[in-house]
């Protein structure tokens, strides 16, 4: 028995041609894969109308459940899984994804950005510690070549749009130079993996997020972070959905701007990597406020319009970057978090933003503004989910043939 439903596929073959349409890069290339190695002929057509309808249905599943969430009594039970969870582990950051007006007939109408928001809910393994496990800052952010590319591949990720100026620019920083890194057995270990990504706004997000952690047991993890950049709906749905969590501020996105001040400052390469080692290994120790001092020394504000415009640049990155300090200094006890095996780089949700881009943005790409974008994502995230997600879904829907409505009851024995 197939046990076929409205579509003339099975549910493996169905579970096949979406895991497809979540991994391919388009959905003719999942046709084609479908063809030469599932032995099936299928049009990218009917590959991308199946991605819609089950994407939506992802989508309302993922909405009733946070609905549902959102309307327990107050203050809600945290639910429990077995076994425990020892670390619970959120990371939280923005992508983008290119989107056309719904609706508009064949071509492309209206063209343009919009953000996704990507959770990376982590079940982690860590252990305690009673000192610093790594006091020094690592080899890796003592790299100026290193460095150099991280932050111009932040600055890339902030602002998607002149890609031909930001490759022009890697050209001009040098290939990383390889260093042995130092022992990181101290940061946590990851066991699985789930996510969550929606085109929605950060207050639909926040209890989107909340719902899944929820449903992992997460609340009721015997250790619980939230780790983001310095976005400021961030840290809204960490104090708004998840303030038993430890806020962390990305210790990345500190390097970022750390350095960027220390280039504003110091023209010449010297003293400018000097500095920004100095202050770097200052924020890593947890000394923001001797950084933010030093800082405080150097930023004047202008007193004539007549600036010149490297004085005027120089004024502006002091700015950034004292305000993010500032803003996030509560956020930056890196030791304790290092002696408390918790994480402190957003490099994992970095990562699942790359895997999402991979699949929804490309120069040919722009998704409906609507359903469409938002089912894509549905299936991606089911995709790269460590939870057999997309299997369970299908065999779990309403109306799969494999749902208990769709059983034939067993026969009752007369008394």
């Amino acid at each position: 028995m197939l046990k076929i439903d409205a579509h003339p596929y099975s549910p493996t073959l169905l579970h096949r041609i979406l895991l497809m349409d979540g991994m391919a890069d388009s959905c003719a290339a999942a046709a084609t894969a479908l063809q030469i190695v599932g032995e099936m002929t299928i049009s990218p057509r009917t590959v991308n109308q199946l991605g819609a309808e089950f994407g939506e249905q992802l989508a309302q599943q993922r909405d009733r459940r946070t609905q549902a969430y959102q309307e327990r009594p107050l203050p809600r039970v945290a639910a429990t899984v077995d076994p425990p969870v020892p670390l619970a582990a959120v990371f939280c950051d923005g992508g983008r994804m290119r989107t056309r007006a719904a609706a508009g007939g064949h071509g492309v109408h209206q063209p343009h950005w919009r953000e996704t928001k990507n959770a990376a809910l982590h079940r982690m393994q860590s252990e305690s510690h009673e000192v610093d496990p790594q006091p020094e800052l690592p080899a890796c952010f003592r790299n100026q070549a290193y460095v150099e590319k991280l932050v111009l591949g932040l600055k890339k990720a902030k602002n998607p749009a002149p890609e031909l100026m930001v490759r022009a620019a890697e050209s001009e920083v040098p290939p990383a130079v390889t260093e042995p890194e130092e022992p990181t057995t101290w940061q946590p270990q990851t066991l699985v993996r789930t996510c969550v990504s929606s085109l929605a706004s950060s207050e639909q997000f926040g209890p989107q997020m909340a719902a899944e952690a929820d449903a992992r047991g997460f609340f009721a993890a015997g250790k619980r972070a939230f780790v983001g950049d310095g976005q400021g709906y961030n840290w809204t749905i960490h104090r708004q959905w998840f303030p038993s969590f430890t806020p962390i501020a990305d210790f990345v996105h500190v390097i970022e701007y750390v350095y960027e001040a220390a280039k504003a400052l110091y023209p010449d390469p010297a003293s400018r990597w000097q500095h920004y080692v100095l202050w770097a290994s200052a924020c890593w120790q947890g000394n923001v406020e001797q950084v933010l001092a030093t800082l405080q020394e150097h930023f004047t504000a202008p007193t004539t319009a007549s600036i010149t415009s490297r004085e005027a640049e120089t004024h502006e990155a002091l700015r950034r970057t004292t305000t993010y300090l500032t803003n996030n200094a509560s956020r930056m006890d890196y030791p304790r978090y290092r002696r408390e095996g918790l994480p402190v780089t957003s490099s994992l949700a970095e990562s699942l933003v790359k895997q999402i881009s991979k699949r929804v943005k490309g120069t040919e790409k722009f998704w409906d503004d609507g359903t469409r974008g938002e089912a894509i994502l549905q299936i991606r995230a089911a995709v790269v989910s460590q939870d057999d997600r997309l299997a369970r879904f299908l065999r779990d829907r309403p109306i799969s043939p494999y749902s208990p409505r769709c059983r034939t009851p067993a026969p009752t024995t007369a008394a």
